[in-house]
């Protein structure tokens, strides 16, 4: 069966075993994949991307899970990132039957198969009763350590004969033992950890919890090439956001990027030319020598423009001094990650091509779908929206660099014999990497920027932060500074909460998080695409969502750009109404986390964060809900 490179990330990985039904006989199968025909994904920026791939290790490490199969010293280039071959007549993904236990559903015959390769037609006739009615037991063995083996007969000595009557029991076999009937069980010890397992549906989600990360690549070259000049570009990156350097300096160092980053325009070259301009107007008679120190000075001053970067530098670490102090270490790991996300952020907001709000709203009034603009900036207010656009021909790099087996958060794991393991894909042949497997999607979406003041406000009345903590809130840099400070991104995971004690991330990630999961139901309903063609990407550090079609058949019709220019309005409407109650309320709303399937968990395919941190209560007040007590939707 063919199937997308997109569908090939999430749902036909190394190790995974899958199920699939077989067009002609109508029959069940389940097959462990093997590995992939690949070849390295092209126009990509990967020090970009395995950057982000060793944040989220280490967060998983952090958290106490086993990470030793990775190599994440910074610096070093230890992932490839592949992508399905697409050769004619050569299977891109490689897989074999397996469990090799079958059953007949008829009389309960129990045999197996040494290789996939034996099994064939008469494998579905049954040996003993001659029946057409046998069926492969489809079940595996499972640990956190990352030990997995289909399931096989047990071993009873003197004992080949065995029944399966999944009716009477799914962990059992019968055998005859003279007179009586016996069972044996599946009960197997981990040969790697000594946990005692059961087995489980070969094709159970808990038995394979893939670590995807969905990344904006940086398709114009200009900016990956500038990103991989290092800690100095990453500075200037957030010099840009805090109106340190403008759009069009930035732009000025984009179209030059060596001569920026060249010695011309270093302070002490520049000293040293200066200085040798300043002797030769003494020589020439033109100044006294008295003078030389204030005419080098003076050339200085006039010389300081360009395109060096080194001013807006020198701003970024004046801005940062105690972070920078306090630990040089940690404020450069800070600052890989803070460029990281504004170089998403910065690729979506200035996209070749873009829909602002102006646009939809003039579309909407043009239809008569509105009367008056100002219903959709009242909305926009309301909802603490300062912006929103459609922005198109957007790259997303879907890409899986490991797994887990039965949970996903070492935090969550009760196995006393062993930590949870993050499961590395194989190396390539000269054994320098993992591989990571990818795919690319070209795609739209809508661009929601929340107001970081009302964020702040926010908090402030429902006494997450003091009154000593509030920023200058007439000052748009020192609320976005204060953003830098106390909102760590780095905390936030791929796989479980963020810990009670980031209180503020923690708020401000499940604010958004939530946000985003009731644009998305709004959206899916009324852009028509599935429940599952939506996803979304969260940037904390600008109060941003990007909400997005990840299926191919999303991006031809125009769903989202569609529904943004014809229906914004209503859109808005809907997602307010729609999660100010559920269906399940009131049990719902006795929920801790005020948040179910009918409201706002959506399938996990879609969100990034497996629906951690989501709540109707971070929108709406809630009865009984201790904390927050303020909807943001109701300030």
């Amino acid at each position: 069966m063919e199937r997308s490179k997109s569908q090939a990330v999430y749902r036909f990985l190394p190790e995974m075993w899958i199920s699939e039904k077989d067009e002609d006989t109508g029959r069940a199968v389940s097959a462990r994949i093997k590995n992939w025909n690949y070849i390295r994904m092209p126009g990509i920026y990967e020090n970009f991307i395995q950057n982000e791939i060793k944040r989220q290790i280490k967060l998983f490490g952090d958290r106490g899970g086993d990470i030793n199969s990775f190599d994440i010293t910074p610096g070093i280039n230890s992932f490839l990132i592949v992508e399905p071959a697409c050769n004619e007549g050569i299977p891109d993904i490689i897989g074999e039957m397996s469990p090799l236990v079958f059953y007949c559903s008829s009389c309960g015959k129990v045999f197996d198969k040494r290789s996939a390769s034996s099994i064939d037609k008469y494998t579905w006739k049954c040996p003993e009763c001659g029946k057409y009615a046998v069926k492969q037991l489809q079940m595996i063995y499972a640990c956190e350590c990352g030990y997995a083996q289909p399931i096989k007969i047990p071993y009873v000595p003197g004992i080949k004969d065995f029944k399966f009557r999944p009716n009477e029991s799914q962990y059992k076999m019968f055998y005859k033992s003279g007179n009586s009937e016996k069972t044996a069980e599946f009960v197997q010890m981990c040969p790697t950890c000594n946990s005692r397992l059961v087995p489980d549906n070969a094709n159970s989600g808990r038995n394979y919890k893939p670590f995807t990360l969905r990344v904006i690549n940086l398709v114009d070259h200009k900016s990956g090439e500038f990103y991989e000049k290092g800690l100095e570009a990453q500075k200037t990156i957030v010099a840009r956001w805090f109106g340190k350097l403008s759009s069009e300096d930035y732009n000025a160092i984009l179209d030059n990027i060596e001569l920026a980053f060249s010695d011309a325009f270093r302070s002490d070259a520049k000293r040293q030319q200066a200085e040798e301009q300043a002797r030769g107007l003494i020589a020439a008679g033109f100044i006294p020598e008295s003078k030389f120190a204030e005419v080098v000075n003076n050339i200085l001053g006039n010389t300081s423009g360009g395109n060096s970067i080194e001013r807006y530098v020198a701003a970024c670490d004046d801005m940062f001094s105690k972070k920078k102090s306090d630990s040089e270490m940690a404020y450069n790991e800070w600052l890989n990650n803070f460029s990281f996300k504004l170089m998403q952020y910065n690729t979506i907001k200035y996209a070749k091509r873009i829909i602002p709000l102006e646009d939809c709203i003039q579309r909407q009034l043009e239809m008569e779908f509105i009367d008056d603009p100002d219903d959709i900036h009242r909305l926009n207010e309301k909802m603490g929206i300062v912006n929103m656009q459609v922005s198109c021909d957007i790259q997303i790099v879907n890409c899986t660099y490991g797994y887990s087996r039965r949970v996903a958060d070492p935090k969550n794991s009760n196995n006393k014999n062993c930590r949870l393991k993050l499961n590395a894909y194989d190396r390539t042949k000269d054994g320098t990497a993992n591989l990571v497997y990818g795919a690319k999607l070209d795609t739209e979406g809508i661009m929601f920027e929340v107001s970081q003041k009302k964020i702040i406000e926010w908090l402030y009345q429902n006494n997450i932060i003091l009154a000593e903590q509030l920023p200058d809130m007439d000052d748009e840099l020192a609320i976005k500074k204060w953003f830098s400070e106390y909102v760590h991104s780095d905390v936030i995971s791929m796989f479980g909460d963020i810990d009670e004690n980031e209180v503020i991330t923690k708020n401000v990630f499940a604010l958004l998080h939530s946000m985003s999961h009731a644009f998305i139901k709004a959206a899916g309903e009324l852009s028509g695409l599935s429940g599952n063609s939506l996803t979304e990407m969260i940037i904390v550090e600008t109060a941003s969502i990007f909400i997005y079609a990840q299926t191919s058949q999303g991006i031809p019709l125009g769903a989202l750009s569609g529904m943004a220019e014809s229906n914004y309005a209503f859109f808005l409407k809907k997602a307010l109404d729609e999660s100010k109650n559920c269906v399940f309320d009131p049990i719902c709303t006795e929920r801790d986390d005020t948040a179910c399937s009918a409201c706002l968990i959506i399938p996990e395919i879609s969100c990034n964060h497996f629906n951690a941190e989501l709540g109707r209560k971070y929108l709406y007040s809630i009865e009984g809900v201790s904390t927050p007590t303020i909807g943001f939707w109701e300030m």
